[in-house]
């Protein structure tokens, strides 16, 4: 099964990765905007069929080569790293989209910025700011697969903050994504609701994760419901979670709810 590495960028209070204050004293931090994309991009990749793995699923900031072993450990087929841009730390005219890959990325990395750009511009209808390349973002030279960085609006620019704040407009650009990984690979995207039966029970039988250190993240979160009693396992200790169960506790555990 094709696998993808997701990876929403930055942690919750990380310094600087945030909008400008709103008018009611309010910002939102940039992990908002990409931990809300990807939440919504995992489940459609797997509606699609893919395996997925969150590689920066906790609340603070994942370093970069932590996220990077994720990804090759997993032998992930491809890479999106979901982020908002910014430009200086005041209201300002920066707008527009763009993804971006390595320098010295082959041909197979080049044509999957290419489709991610297009069909993120396509869904978002905002200033196409094109692909563009860098020989330093460790999550683009660093990954053993096709990477992709992309940059969905600027937090610095009072409409496209807005947009970002809107969960419509994050469910476009995870939609875009996911339809560009599926063009790359040859996949049918699958809209909501048009699941094939097949691809269900398919997913019904990916793996599970038995014990804690088996874990591709979240590690402390489930070491932590294991302590508090809620998690035990059967007899033999064994956890049986599903990625889909991994990523909802993960999601719960953002939102302080466990």
């Amino acid at each position: 099964m094709i696998c993808i590495a997701v990876d929403d960028g930055h942690g919750k209070e990380t310094a600087g990765k945030r909008t400008p204050r709103f008018a009611d004293g309010s910002y939102m931090p940039e992990n908002d905007f990409n931990a809300g994309v990807a939440d919504m991009l995992m489940p459609m990749l797997n509606r699609c069929g893919f395996r997925t793995v969150a590689v920066a699923a906790e609340d603070t900031d994942t370093p970069l080569s932590v996220r990077v072993r994720r990804a090759n450990q997993a032998k992930a087929d491809a890479y999106i790293s979901i982020h908002a841009n910014a430009f200086g730390n005041g209201w300002n005219d920066a707008n527009g989209v763009e993804s971006w890959i390595y320098d010295k990325a082959d041909a197979k990395t080049v044509r999957l910025g290419e489709l991610v750009q297009k069909e993120l511009i396509q869904a978002t209808k905002r200033k196409d700011r094109g692909l563009k390349k860098s020989g330093s973002l460790y999550v683009l030279n660093a990954t053993h697969m096709p990477a992709v960085l992309v940059e969905c609006g600027f937090m610095t620019n009072r409409e496209e903050a807005q947009l970002l704040l809107s969960n419509a407009y994050r469910k476009d650009c995870a939609k875009a994504i996911c339809k560009a990984l599926c063009s790359y690979f040859g996949v049918a995207y699958q809209e909501e609701g048009n699941q094939p039966e097949v691809q269900k029970e398919e997913e019904e039988d990916m793996k599970r994760y038995q014990k804690v250190e088996d874990l591709p993240y979240g590690k402390e979160t489930i070491q932590k419901l294991i302590d508090d009693g809620v998690l035990s396992g059967d007899k033999e200790g064994n956890l049986h979670l599903s990625e889909d169960m991994l990523r909802v506790f993960m999601i719960l555990d953002r939102k302080n709810l466990l």
